[in-house]
């Protein structure tokens, strides 16, 4: 019965490749899924050797349908045939990410559950997510070939304005005068400024102690020795300062000589006896 099938199931391929013409794929695709509904009905019979075939023909047949690598990964897996499950899972996978999303493979799956429905949709997120990086590499790999090839853009000098006269003119520049920094200035005409002396107070610190000259008046001529204004220097009365005569120079109070003896006028003794 299963040969049976089988070959029926070529039979109507290979006449549909006789009849129906190349550019036509409409038709092969719907004998094709044909096949694919009969696998399903024989899977959910649990004839899983006769599902089996029907996947395998549909997809040597040239299937593009996800869901016959799927249908046929899981009878394997029913089967025992955990590598071969695999296998058929992640060419499906590739064939839908390829694709536009279409709901229906996810509704055909929904009886499929346990681990390994887990074990489907790791490897189903895993295509998609490759096929984005793909994609965008892809995009960015053509938007380098575009720009490298288009030529690069010539800008125009821009063209001076058509009418200048409303143009605000910049103000005048001040007079020279006007400038204490300018060339023309008086203070810069000396140019830069040199250093006349490093000590500042050079000439004003002198010797407080130092004679000029103009402090004591010379003594006036004739003045003699006498600081007072006496007589001349050679008078008798020179030894005596306050002008006294000559001759009371041993008594200063102008006593006789004979009395110099007992100044009270005694003459053996003093008190008169």
């Amino acid at each position: 019965m299963k040969n049976f099938l089988t070959t029926a199931a070529f039979a109507i391929l290979t006449a549909g490749a006789i009849f129906v013409p190349a550019s036509n794929a409409t038709a092969q695709d719907a004998i094709l899924a044909e096949i694919y509904g009969r696998g399903v009905h024989a899977l959910s019979a649990g004839q899983h050797q006769e599902a089996y075939q029907l996947f395998s023909t549909a997809i040597d047949n040239g299937s593009k349908d996800p869901r016959v690598y799927y249908f046929r990964g899981i009878v394997n897996t029913m089967l025992g045939n955990s590598y071969d499950a695999q296998s058929d899972w992640e060419e499906g996978a590739k064939l839908e990410a390829s694709v536009t999303s279409n709901p229906a493979i996810g509704r055909s799956l929904s009886r499929f559950q346990g681990s390994g429905r887990l074990k489907l949709e790791q490897i189903r997120q895993t295509a998609r997510l490759q096929s984005l990086t793909s994609s965008a590499s892809r995009s960015d790999v053509r938007r380098s070939q575009i720009q490298a090839a288009a030529p690069a853009p010539t800008r125009a000098a821009p063209a001076p304005p058509a009418n200048m006269a409303g143009a605000v003119a910049p103000p005048p520049a001040p007079p020279a005068a006007e400038n204490p920094f300018g060339a023309g200035s008086t203070n810069m005409a000396a140019g830069q400024p040199k250093v006349e002396a490093d000590d500042a107070l050079e000439g004003t610190m002198g010797d407080p102690f130092k004679d000029d000259g103009g402090g004591v008046a010379a003594a006036p001529a004739g003045a003699g020795g006498d600081p007072f204004g006496g007589g001349d220097a050679s008078a008798d009365a020179g030894a005596d300062p306050f002008g006294g005569a000559g001759g009371a120079d041993a008594d200063p109070f102008g006593g006789g000589g004979d009395a110099m003896a007992d100044p009270f006028g005694g003459a053996g003794d003093p008190f008169g006896n």
